[in-house]
């Protein structure tokens, strides 16, 4: 029988991309799960025990899937790990010498460097590239190191000076040995001088100290400077089978002993100086043990946990900061009589994890390690809810009970017999609160039960204190529905006329069916006659098939059962999907008391549609099959009549390319052959129907198929997998371009627009594959009438340049969705901003094992000017910019990045990449006016406090670049696929699209004309 070729792409394909997948290699497939989950479910079910996802993992947080096909998020009050260039490793504060000859520890939450002896800093802690420091007034000996700490012997006469590292901050103890040396005037008051980066250091009337940057958050916290002496004595308390092992450590030198007296000192802060004034009365008193210890103490974690202690009603001990001259991760609750104590302690526990809509709270546990208790007789401690925690929380300044939330009646860690362990609290109610009412996060309160018993007395492990909350996910409401035949048309399932018609066959009902879980699902299809009721007796077909999560479910409805119905019906059917994970049902497709997807079945009409197959995307209709091939991928597709010999012509469409194409076989009754790159990961649907010489229609064919995704990402820049940078566009018109680029740095507008939408007024920008299909994606700023603000919106591309709104038929994935913030205070761009800046993934994924093997996921990031601040987002699985951290802000009204303008408002950012080739992503800035015009590369770096863009490290690398002679420019940033940087640039009163190319410190190539097509554009990416 004689064939006809002819061929169908999606929109613009190029034929032949270099960077299209190899058959079969998919990175990701079309499912709510990753790859990862899936394994760990895999093994959960297979071992019996849970096994954690290890791409979920974070600084404070560990998910692990459950042998019941749930899963559990353990949500940490203090970090269990930090980041150390691409790795997540372990805290480690012992110390060693750096090259430069400072000190530092191996892995902290914070930046430290103390001094290695001489004039220069005693200690600099950084944060978020800001940082603060305190030198001493004369040159240091050179110290001596042992483990976290430092000493720097006879700083003065029979006094040395301690400095000792913590997770997030260091602890200063200056150690005075001697009366004689206690009486030295230059321990009347003891001088620091103090140097701060982006940061404005204040203290408040108790003495504690903030250090702020320029838009307020507080960045680094030191409570207020206590002082004691080497008094003690022993208290008498009850006998005891006392385990030593388990009983607690013996103070030292960080540590007051039992009975020392103790005493506050007041603080000064004045620009360049930190004073601190000991108390004369316990510095020199009769009564006074020598060493006398004063400690200042500095604190820079991003977590929160902290104590109030009734013996110092005003101190702070805010993450653990300054407790006995130290950070300590020993937690406290009730009284004991050693030194007439009265604590509890407070963790403020992230539950944005929660928010999400879909997920069901099962239980929640908050568990912590009792490590030391009074004694092994069993007392309550209780768990309380309250408002919320921060810097300022002291004994005289405790947060509002809420509601209690358990009780646990038990002792650990006093001796062999009551061994240190977890105490489980059970947290259910305030998960499932803090999911309803949408809470970042709630405070919980550890207090014994009698706050004047000491055998209620307990120590416990703040570093164990987590949340463990299991969810399930509900599953997703049914997605693309249709008919085998099918009987979709333009509007959708059929819930709107026109209703398609089927002819004398039986009848598959589909739906893809999806859990953010994963595993194996139920679909439920209600069938009735058009007009009944859906759900009750008008029902007369309810049946289940399982289904594969992410997969097209498919249930037969013989032709004999609706014929039974068909007076009933008069030819018209109803129906409707839902899915169920055995926990959960989603909603109805459509809702239910909408109207139902619908079609007529005319039995005394023939059906014969089309029959469809390809080699290449083989048959899905029974799941996704092993050797098809990925997205990108040219498949042939095969159209024969069905058995009917009278065929002259074919119609043919797909989901994602709707409008309807013809294909005339040679003869009639013949086939024809058809081609489709597919650019969608999952499933595809190719549709078809003949027609005879009368234009008579068949019924149409619904071919499923499914397509892998890309073995590797585009590079940065490609935005139709060809290998060269692109561009997008923004007319005078408001219409939206794809520009090609040919790879020598010219580009080529492509036949259709990138979008049906208008873009008048809209920011845009692209860099990395947000939705983690391998393609570049398009972020949009635009105004929202209807709040009056502005939006942040992602526009997945569909593999061509397309930047899809509602792209019919690809998914969740490929709609186009909002990019927003769990706290309203993190949103700097809801009020206009000066610009968006996609930069790729600048933090970069984690190997967690170690095996050189990245095993996170990579996540774009953003920058927004809002004109007054430049503010880094990092980005996340969630699509909200602060999921597992607030935004950090690089650069304000006093930072160097506005040296030479007013504010950051007379900037423009753009995405080089890696330009020095040193590992970090950098930026270039353009200085907007025309007084100015500079453009330089500022450089990216990484230290212990995570990635930062200095602003005081830049390389010039051109002039007279202001708005006035260069409107608009971007980074391409390798147009001309040389390796090095290449900035498009439009030319003034001109459709001229400039290269300029190879960017260097010292010069840079010949101007390129890249397109002479570029009038009047607003925008461009």
């Amino acid at each position: 029988m004689a064939a006809i070729s002819v061929g169908l792409v999606a929109p613009l394909a190029t034929a032949g991309p270099s960077a299209a997948a190899d058959p079969g290699a998919a990175t990701k497939i079309d499912s709510d799960l990753t790859p990862e989950e899936t394994k760990a479910l895999a093994k959960a079910e297979e071992t019996g025990d849970p096994a954690e996802v290890l791409s979920r993992r974070t600084e404070a947080s560990q998910v692990f899937a459950n042998p019941s096909g749930t899963f559990t998020e353990d949500r940490y009050a203090i970090a269990q790990w930090v980041r150390k260039g691409n790795r997540l490793v372990d805290i480690d504060t012992s110390l060693s010498e750096n090259s430069d000859g400072t000190i530092s520890p191996e892995a902290t939450g914070v930046g430290l460097e103390f001094s290695g002896g001489g004039k220069g800093p005693l200690a600099t802690i950084t944060r978020d590239g800001r940082s603060v420091s305190l030198t001493w007034p004369t040159a240091l000996p050179a110290p001596t190191i042992e483990d976290d700490t430092v000493t720097y012997a006879d700083v003065l006469p029979d006094v040395d000076l301690k400095l000792r590292a913590g997770a997030s901050g260091f602890g200063q103890l200056l150690v005075v040995k001697t009366a004689q040396a206690a009486a030295s005037p230059e321990l009347e008051d003891i001088t620091y001088k103090l140097s701060s980066n982006g940061v404005d250091v204040t203290a408040d009337e108790a003495g504690n100290l903030s250090a702020t940057n320029p838009a307020g958050q507080q960045v680094f916290t030191a409570p207020t400077p206590r002082m004691w002496d080497s008094t003690s004595h022993d208290v008498a308390r009850r006998p005891a089978k006392a385990d030593t092992s388990q009983g607690p450590a013996s103070p030292g030198e960080f540590e007051p002993a039992p009975g020392a007296q103790e005493a506050s000192m007041p603080v000064a802060v004045t620009d360049d100086t930190l004073r601190l004034t000991p108390d004369p009365d316990l510095m020199t008193g009769k009564d006074t043990t020598y060493p006398v210890y004063i400690d200042p103490y500095v604190e820079g974690s991003r977590y929160s946990w902290t104590i109030a202690y009734k013996k110092y009603p005003t101190t702070s001990y805010f993450n653990g900061a300054g407790w006995d001259g130290k950070t300590t991760t020993t937690a406290r609750a009730g009284y004991e009589n050693v030194t007439n104590g009265l604590a509890r302690s407070y963790f403020r526990m992230n539950t944005k994890n929660l928010w999400s809509t879909d997920k069901q709270v099962i239980k929640s546990t908050f568990r912590i390690k009792n490590t030391w208790s009074w004694s092994c007789t069993a007392k309550p401690v209780q768990l309380w809810r309250t408002a919320t925690i921060g810097s300022s929380t002291t004994w005289n300044n405790r947060p509002d009970r809420r509601e209690q939330m358990d009780s646990v009646t038990d002792a650990k860690g006093w001796s062999g017999d009551c061994p240190a362990g977890n105490l489980a609290f059970d947290v259910s109610k305030g998960a499932k609160d803090a999911a309803s009412g949408k809470w970042n996060t709630i405070s919980l309160e550890l207090a014994a039960s009698s706050e004047s018993d000491v055998y209620g007395w307990k120590k416990f492990d703040a570093k164990s204190a987590v949340m463990s909350t299991e969810y399930n996910t509900v599953p997703s409401a049914p997605s693309g529905l249709d008919t085998v035949p099918s009987t979709k048309n333009s509007k959708g399932c059929g819930d709107v006329a026109p209703y398609g018609l089927i002819g004398n066959t039986d009848v598959y009902l589909t739906a893809k069916i999806s859990d953010k879980d994963g595993g194996t699902l139920t679909a439920r299809f209600h069938l009735w006659a058009t007009g009944h009721h859906d759900d009750g007796p008008g029902v007369f077909f309810n049946k289940t098939v399982s289904v594969t999560s992410g997969t097209v479910a498919k249930i037969k409805i013989p032709k004999a059962t609706l014929s039974q119905y068909l007076t009933t019906a008069n030819g018209n059917f109803s129906w409707k999907a839902q899915a169920d994970d055995g926990k959960a049902t989603s909603d109805w497709t459509p809702t239910l008391g909408a109207a139902g997807c619908r079609f007529v079945f005319d039995p005394n009409r023939p059906s014969t549609p089309p029959a469809i197959k390809s080699s290449q995307f083989p048959d899905g209709s029974e799941g996704w099959p092993a050797g098809t091939n990925s997205v990108r991928t040219e498949g042939t597709f095969t159209l024969s009549s069905g058995g009917v010999s009278d065929v002259t012509k074919y119609e043919y469409w797909t989901d994602t390319e709707p409008t309807v194409r013809t294909a005339s076989p040679a003869s009639a009754g013949g086939s024809v052959t058809v081609k489709f790159t597919p650019t969608a990961s999952g499933a595809n649907h190719l549709y078809a129907r003949s027609l005879d010489k009368a234009g008579n229609r068949s019924d149409t064919a619904d071919y499923l198929f499914y397509a892998n995704g890309l073995k590797q990402k585009d590079k940065p820049g490609d935005i139709n997998g060809d290998g060269n940078a692109d561009l997008w566009a923004v007319d005078a018109e408001g219409v939206l371009h794809r520009a090609y680029g040919a790879g020598d740095g010219t580009v080529k507008d492509a036949a259709t627009p990138a979008s049906n939408s208008t873009w008048n007024d809209v920011q845009i920008t692209h860099r990395g594959d947000w939705t983690d299909d391998g393609y570049e994606d398009l972020v949009a700023l635009r105004h929202d009438a209807a709040t009056d603000t502005d939006r942040l919106w992602l526009h997945p591309n569909n593999g061509f340049g397309f930047a899809c709104t509602a792209c019919e038929g690809t998914g969740t994935s490929s709609e186009r969705q909002e990019l927003t913030v769990y706290a309203a205070a993190n949103n700097h761009w809801k009020n206009g901003a000066k610009q968006i800046l996609a930069v790729g993934d600048v933090d970069g994924p984690l190997d967690l094992d170690n095996d050189g093997i990245p095993d996170t996921d990579s996540y774009p990031d953003l920058i927004v000017n809002d004109g007054t601040f430049i503010w880094l987002y990092y980005g996340s699985n969630d699509n909200r910019l602060d999921s597992e951290r607030d935004p950090v802000l690089l650069a304000g009204p006093d930072d160097p990045i506005s040296d030479g303008v007013s504010t950051v408002n007379d900037v423009t950012l753009a995405a080089p990449g890696d330009w020095n080739g040193d590992g970090q992503p950098d930026l270039v800035v353009r200085y907007d006016r025309a007084d100015t015009g500079g453009l330089y590369v500022f450089h990216g770096k990484e230290g212990d406090d995570g990635y930062d863009i200095s602003v005081s490290d830049r390389t010039a690398i051109g002039s007279n670049f202001s708005t006035t002679t260069v409107p608009l420019f971007t980074a391409a940033p390798d147009a001309d696929n040389n390796g090095k940087l290449d900035l498009w640039a439009t030319t003034p009163n001109s459709g001229r699209l400039r290269l300029f190319h190879d960017l260097t410190a010292t010069g840079m190539g010949p101007v390129i004309v890249a397109s002479e097509e570029f009038t009047g554009y607003k925008a461009i990416s």
